[in-house]
C-alpha cells in the first residue's frame, strides 16, 4: 500500500473515533444525555411501583429497597443510592419519618422540592401518625395524583400519557376500596391485633376492631412494650377475644415471638405482612391479596 494511502486510512480511522467518542460525552457537544430518559428513584418498592405505573414507559424507574429482608427502618444508604438520588429527575418516598435517609440524601444533593414527592404530602396525614402509608388508600391516591404532577412538569412533552396512566391507576384504587367495602359486610365488627400497625389502615376500612394498641406503637417505636401491654395482649389471646394476629415479618423481635407463640397455643390465625412489598407484585395485587387473605381467616378461624 502506498505510504500516501494509508496515512489517509489512518486520518480516517481517527476521525471516526473521535467522532464515537465525542457523540458519547455528555452535554451539548453529544447526544447521549438527550437521548435518556428521565428518572425516577424510590426509596421502598410499592412506591416505586405505583410510580412506575405512571411514568413508564416515559420515565425509567430504579427502586433502592426491595429486599424482603431488609429493615427500612435502620436501612443505612450507600454511596450508589447517593448517586441516584443526586442524578434522578424525582425522587419518591414514603416520608412521615419512616424512611428519613432520603430526606438527608435529598438535600445534601441540593434537590428541588417539586422533584421530591412522598407519600405523606397529603391532607390527611398528621405529625405522629402511622407511617405505614402504603397500606392507606387514600395516602395512595393522593400520592399517584402528586407523582403524575411531578411527571408532567419535569416532561410537558408526555403530559397527557402521563395523565392518562394516573387516571387509571386512581380507578384501580377506587375498586378495591370497593373490595374493601364488600369485605367489611362479610367481616367487620371482629376484633383483631397486630404487632405493630401495618394493617390498621386496611383494617379500619374493614371494619375491624384493632386492639393491643399500645404494644403495637412499642414496638414500632422500637422499645420493649410495658409489662402491662404484653399482659393485656396474651389475656386477649388466650380467652379467644382476639379473631386475627397480623404480624411483620421483617421485624420479629423476642417479644413479639412470645406473642406468635401464645396466638398459635391459642388457635388465634395470623397474618404475615411484610413492609417491602414481594417480588414480581404490583402493588394493587399485593393489597387485594392481604386483605383477601386476611377476611379468609376471619372466615375459616375456629
Amino acid at each position: 500500500m502506498a505510504e500516501g494511502a494509508a496515512c489517509a486510512i489512518t486520518r480516517a480511522l481517527a476521525a471516526m473515533l473521535a467522532a464515537v467518542l465525542l457523540a458519547s460525552l455528555p452535554g451539548p457537544a453529544g447526544g447521549a444525555r438527550a437521548a435518556t430518559r428521565p428518572s425516577i428513584v424510590a426509596a421502598e418498592n410499592s412506591w416505586g411501583d405505583l410510580a412506575a405505573q405512571v411514568a413508564g414507559p416515559d420515565m425509567a424507574v430504579t427502586t433502592l429497597l426491595a429486599s424482603p429482608i431488609a429493615d427500612p427502618h435502620v436501612y443505612e444508604p450507600t454511596p450508589d443510592d447517593a448517586r441516584h438520588i443526586a442524578d434522578a429527575t424525582l425522587v419518591v418516598a414514603n416520608g412521615a419519618g419512616y424512611d428519613g435517609w432520603v430526606d438527608r440524601l435529598v438535600a445534601a444533593a441540593g434537590l428541588p422540592a417539586v422533584r421530591y414527592v412522598r407519600a405523606d404530602s397529603w391532607p390527611g396525614w398528621r405529625d405522629g401518625g402511622n407511617p405505614h402509608l402504603w397500606f392507606d388508600l387514600d395516602a395512595a391516591a393522593a400520592f399517584v395524583r402528586h407523582v403524575a404532577t411531578a411527571c408532567q412538569q419535569a416532561d410537558p412533552a408526555h403530559a397527557s400519557a402521563y395523565a392518562t396512566r394516573a387516571a387509571d391507576v386512581l380507578a384501580s384504587i377506587d375498586t378495591l376500596a370497593q373490595t374493601l367495602q364488600a369485605l367489611r359486610a362479610r367481616v367487620g365488627g371482629q376484633h383483631i391485633a397486630a404487632t405493630e400497625p401495618l394493617f390498621a389502615p386496611l383494617a379500619e376500612r374493614m371494619g375491624l376492631v384493632m386492639e393491643e394498641n399500645a404494644y403495637q406503637l412499642a414496638i414500632m417505636n422500637g422499645v420493649e412494650p410495658a409489662p402491662a401491654a404484653i399482659a393485656a395482649f396474651e389475656t386477649d389471646l388466650a380467652a379467644r377475644k382476639l379473631r386475627l394476629v397480623a404480624y411483620n415479618q421483617q421485624v420479629v423481635e423476642p417479644s413479639v415471638e412470645r406473642i406468635l407463640d401464645r396466638a398459635r397455643a391459642a388457635h388465634v390465625p395470623l397474618l404475615p405482612l411484610t413492609e417491602t412489598m414481594p417480588a414480581g407484585q404490583h402493588w394493587q395485587g399485593w393489597v387485594r391479596t392481604t386483605v383477601e387473605q386476611a377476611a379468609h381467616l376471619l372466615e375459616t378461624a375456629p
